[in-house]
């Protein structure tokens, strides 16, 4: 995208140029030179640089389909995006590159504003703040890029050459360590809160998770711990979880006390940059069909419900959470607009009856509006969200014991998540080994359908192992070869960056 971004305004300065006997400037048409002027072409811009967030190919549908899709918790089937989860992604796939474009359209538009916006005459405060949420929006995305496909180019100020859009790839570690600069200037000028006006916009707290949620991808244990912990104790601002934990996946309490950082989503249903997600609408129902039926995409592996089914709360039920996590046969079960599952799945369940060895009708039930208040598949005003605060204490627990082992601080963080969900403090004297185990379950039981398991298993080194060993997690048979722990670069990138010639292993 940032190719052929460069070339448009070419083409532009070509056309202003062409006749210089005429005056044919349009005094009402933005250029680079009359836009970077105020306060309010600042905040535009930041704007702009969030608002391919949630276009339909990045957090709004489709890199949302490729991104959960490596996870050990769903079952997909069907074109999309099976493919990517038996780790056979295809370069040339369109849906692909445009979610990889719209990663680099946020970097091109962040660069844009720290480039820029530092030499307009503003409010210093707010200034500072801006430049913030574009430090952090453009580590977010070298974040997404370092994690799912390597070595990319480090692209880190606006390109003012078509051969400085044809950049070489960096090294990981060079990714990484600008991800680390930019999140650590984030935090310095980042405001701890925004007025109502602004709820969603990035605050200190946002960046610090990212920084300590990168150190914790590196191994770097105690700086991971470090960044939580100032997030646990309040020091920038005060964040709690919700007494109700289904609160975390309504339209009606986003932006709330656990909420770190979402994707900010509208209703607008319009095929624009502004289009309303159909992730978190009845489009998710529309893919959890039963196996008997016409068309089946998509269902939770088994043994997540057998996780949450493996211990009782402290009155002696299933844990709670279960209930927001998954859709099964329970009695009254609902399923979708006044429809029962045991009805909808009726001869699946008859099937499973008689032969346990099928695979059990097990739905998600995140994010679901199951009234059917929301119709059309692309108006969910729910907003995704991306950092929660039950996530910062739950690796918060892993940093802590991966550096000094299972100390008091690491179960006072993992034990608040489950005192939440009326679960049991999990049992104290565990070994280091027995503690992880427990981390990693309870990220399950937390997170589930969230889009972080996929990077874990990875960061575990337990992704492709995972799929070996449980062939049942998938309908076809897992196409694994080494280095397709990371995706496919685009061929387009490739056939047009003459430095960047190198496709990742596996895919040759």
């Amino acid at each position: 995208m940032k190719k052929y971004i460069f070339k448009s305004f070419c083409c532009l300065a070509l056309v202003l140029s062409c006749d210089k006997t005429l005056d044919q400037t349009n005094p009402n048409t933005l250029t680079p030179d009359n836009f970077w002027q105020t306060e309010a072409d600042a905040t535009s811009a930041i704007v702009g640089a969030y608002s391919p967030l949630s276009t339909i190919f990045y957090h709004g549908r489709i890199w949302s389909g490729h991104e959960i899709s490596r996870s050990d918790e769903i079952f997909f089937q069907g074109d999309f995006p099976s493919a990517t989860s038996i780790f056979n992604t295809n370069p040339t796939d369109g849906n692909f590159t445009a979610s990889f474009s719209e990663m680099w359209k946020v970097i091109f538009r962040a660069n844009l504003v720290l480039q820029n916006v530092p030499d307009i005459d503003m409010d210093a405060t707010l200034k500072d703040n801006i430049l913030g949420e574009a430090y952090f929006l453009r580590a977010l995305q070298y974040f997404t890029l370092v994690n799912h496909w390597g070595s990319v180019p480090l692209v880190i100020q606006p390109a003012e050459s078509l051969a400085e859009t044809q950049q070489a790839p960096a090294s990981e570690a060079e990714i990484w360590q600008q991800i680390k600069d930019d999140l650590d200037a984030a935090i310095t000028l980042l405001p701890s809160s925004w007025d109502n006006d602004n709820k969603g916009r990035v605050v200190k707290a946002s960046a610090a998770a990212m920084l300590g949620k990168s150190h914790l991808f590196l191994e770097e244990w105690g700086d991971a711990a470090t960044q939580f912990k100032r997030i646990i104790d309040g020091e920038f601002g005060t964040f709690e979880l919700m007494d109700d934990y289904g609160d975390n996946f309504k339209s009606t309490t986003e932006n709330n006390s656990e909420s770190i950082f979402e994707i900010q989503f509208d209703a607008t249903g319009a095929w624009t940059a502004g289009w309303g997600s159909d992730v978190q609408s009845t489009a998710r129902y529309n893919s959890y069909e039963a196996d008997l039926s016409t068309r089946s995409a998509s269902r939770m592996n088994t043994w997540v419900f057998e996780l949450f089914t493996r211990e009782t709360n402290i009155d002696g039920d299933i844990d709670p959470r279960a209930f927001e996590t998954l859709v099964w046969d329970y009695p009254d079960a609902p399923f979708f607009n006044d429809r029962l599952f045991a009805d909808v799945y009726e001869a699946d369940l008859a099937a499973y009856a008689l032969d346990p060895t099928l695979r059990m009708p097990l739905q998600n039930a995140k994010y679901v509006d199951i009234t059917g208040a929301i119709p059309a598949f692309n108006t969910s005003p729910n907003n995704k969200r991306v950092i929660r605060f039950a996530d910062v204490l739950l690796m918060h627990a892993e940093a802590e014991n991966e550096a000094n082992g299972p100390t008091t601080d690491a179960y006072t963080s993992i034990n608040r998540v489950r005192a939440r969900a009326t679960m049991p403090d999990i049992p104290s004297g565990l070994s280091q080994a027995d503690f992880r185990q427990r981390v990693r379950d309870e990220r399950v039981l937390e997170l589930c359908n969230e889009s972080h398991r996929p990077l874990d298993l990875k960061r575990w080194g337990i992704l492709s192992s995972t799929f070996l060993a449980h062939p049942e997690y998938r309908p076809a048979v897992i196409l694994y070869q080494p280095g397709r722990e990371l995706l496919p670069i685009p061929e387009l990138e490739l056939n047009t960056n003459p430095n960047w010639n190198t496709q990742n292993e596996g895919y040759n």
